[in-house]
Formats: C-alpha cells, sequence, structure tokens
C-alpha cells in the first residue's frame, strides 16, 4: 500500500513539473506591429497605417500580476487631408502592468514617446511627451498576438491615437 502511495505521489509531482505554462514566462521579448493611427490637428483630421517595432523584458513577480518594461520605435504614417500631411515617428519607452488570466493577459502602459513631427508647409518639430494605453494579449508556447489603443500626448497636436495589432516571440 505505501508503495501504490509513493508511486502516486511521485507521478503528481512530476506531472506538475512537466506540464508547460499557457501563459508567457519572464523574460525578453521582441516584436512588431501595424495599426492605424490617427492625427486630429487645426485643419487636419486624418488616418493612416502605422508600425511599430519593439523589444521588452517582463518580469513575474508577483503571483497576480506581470511588470514589463518595453522600448521601441513608432511611425504613424503620413496622415494627410486636402493638401495638408503631417508625418510623425519618434522612440519609446514603457512600463507595462500586466494581469495575466492563463493564456489571455490584460494590460495597461504608461510610458514617453521622443518624437520629430513635419508637416506640409511648416518646419521640423520634436520633443518628448507621455502616453498611454490599453491593450490585451494571448499567448500560445513563445507567440503572442496582442491588440492595442494608444493615446499620445503631444505637445501642440490636439490628438494622436493608434490602434494596432502586433506579434511578439518570447525568448
Amino acid at each position: 500500500m505505501n508503495r501504490i502511495l509513493s508511486v502516486t505521489f511521485a507521478a503528481v509531482l512530476l506531472s506538475g513539473v512537466c506540464m508547460s505554462r499557457a501563459d508567457a514566462a519572464s523574460g525578453l521579448y521582441l516584436g512588431a506591429g501595424l495599426g492605424e493611427s490617427t492625427i486630429k490637428d487645426s485643419g487636419l483630421d486624418a488616418n493612416d497605417t502605422g508600425f511599430k517595432a519593439f523589444a521588452g523584458y517582463r518580469f513575474n513577480l508577483i503571483p497576480i500580476i506581470d511588470l514589463a518594461v518595453e522600448g521601441g520605435y513608432t511611425d504613424f504614417g503620413k496622415p494627410s487631408q486636402s493638401n495638408v500631411q503631417f508625418k510623425l515617428h519618434g522612440y519609446d519607452a514603457a512600463g507595462l502592468l500586466i494581469f495575466p488570466l492563463g493564456p489571455i493577459d490584460l494590460y495597461g502602459k504608461v510610458g514617453m514617446l521622443s518624437w520629430n513631427a513635419s508637416g506640409s508647409g511648416a518646419s521640423s518639430t520634436s520633443g518628448t511627451d507621455p502616453f498611454y494605453g490599453v491593450g490585451v494579449g494571448f499567448y500560445i508556447w513563445k507567440i503572442g498576438i496582442r491588440a492595442e489603443y494608444e493615446r499620445y500626448q503631444i505637445k501642440d497636436v490636439d490628438r494622436v491615437d493608434m490602434v494596432s495589432l502586433s506579434a511578439l516571440f518570447q525568448f
């Protein structure tokens, strides 16, 4: 009887060790995304296709939440309306607060964007301003898909938004 109990206990312990995690683990990740950017300013209310590339590191420190730091490059495309065109791009750094729910993540994001902008008939400007966002992610093995909304607080521009879909690989 003791031998059967010992074998059963060992099997339960080994099955827990052999199971793979469905959620994302701690570590480095790289990703890229594509989406629609919207820029609203005086005389301009236009959309264009934007893209982003990013790298980050995820920390599983607390059982119910994860934290991540992320840096990347975002190009908002060249939204234009009539004869007005606006080009905006920049590098960003952000922190993420992630709520893992098995293979699904819900997260919030806050950071800073160091941007350059130019428009038709205007000189080039640059600056560093805050942004925030929310998103949902889905993970299978080391591959993730994220959908997110970000709002950028660019000075002298009424509104800059981006809705995107990204893929990432976690090492």
